[in-house]
């Protein structure tokens, strides 16, 4: 009979240890979160380069000879400076203030029709241009409000509005007015641009990775767990906006770990005390 008890006695154990083991392991599998209540704003991501408002390029359309050439790369002009004059020709003058930014021929040299003799841009006067994929392309509209961060400067965000979209060889083009660019901000500079398409304030959020092809799963205090389908609205980075929501901000929602999270939360449970240790 005590050989009996003990092996009785041994199997309850065995079970216990078995079902408090499975029941670690599900909870050690989830991160249990609840709905909050917050901003939500979605926006189209993109690699801006900056543009000169005003560009001016000198071409010539026959063959001809640099004559006289007035300016170097790097010069400021002010408009009606002259620039280059040709053989046989009138002086060609700056049809606004800028830079020279390019000058390709110089005097006595020969140049061929319509190449690029002599190039000046307004340096003063940019605005950046997003090359956009179709699906970003189709959801933003002139007038959109746009974040613009360049790497070097990521302490400073400049606010800009999107002016126009047009095509050009086959690519979707967002042109975006910004204000008080800094002055070394050249043209040719790259610049990441955040175009809000959407936002919602105060409405109940709920963690992009909790939601599985439209169905969360919850824990509800005094039932069981449940799987619920949802509706969303406005999306950022990492949150979803619940339309009509049919969850209450006590639900428990699961979000499965990922595999590095298991990881770390192995890693970091106590253990028993080390060798000499008490």
């Amino acid at each position: 009979m005590k050989t009996k008890f003990v092996i009785l006695i041994s199997l309850a154990v065995l079970v216990v240890t078995v079902i408090t083991g499975g029941i670690y392991y599900q909870k050690s599998q989830y991160e249990l979160i609840h709905p909050i209540k917050g901003d939500v704003v979605e926006a189209i991501y993109g690699l801006g380069k900056v543009k000169s408002d005003s560009r001016f390029e000198v071409k010539v359309g026959i063959m001809t000879t640099v004559e006289k050439l007035y300016v170097s790369e790097g010069d400021a002009v002010e408009k009606g400076g002259a620039l280059i004059k040709f053989k046989d020709s009138a002086i060609f003058k700056a049809p606004f203030a800028g830079r020279v930014t390019r000058v390709n021929h110089y005097e006595k040299e020969t140049v061929l029709p319509q190449a690029p003799v002599l190039k000046i841009e307004d340096l003063k006067e940019r605005h950046i241009e997003v090359s956009l994929e179709q699906n970003g392309a189709l959801r933003v509209k002139e007038g959109h409000e746009a974040q613009v961060v360049f790497e070097s400067l990521r302490n400073q965000k400049y606010a800009g509005v999107v002016k126009s979209l047009f095509p050009r060889d086959d690519e979707f083009i967002a042109h975006i007015d910004v204000k008080n660019l800094p002055e070394n901000v050249l043209p040719g500079m790259t610049a990441d641009v955040a175009i809000v398409v959407g936002s919602k304030k105060q409405v109940q959020l709920v963690p992009l990775s909790a939601i599985d092809n439209g169905v969360v799963t919850i824990k509800r205090e005094g039932e069981r767990r449940k799987k619920i389908p949802v509706k969303i609205g406005v999306v950022d980075g990492q949150y979803a906006e619940m339309i009509d929501s049919p969850l209450k901000y006590s639900d428990e929602i699961l979000i499965k770990k990922k595999a590095s999270q298991e990881t770390e939360s192995k890693e970091v449970m106590p253990r028993g005390p080390g060798k000499g240790g008490r």
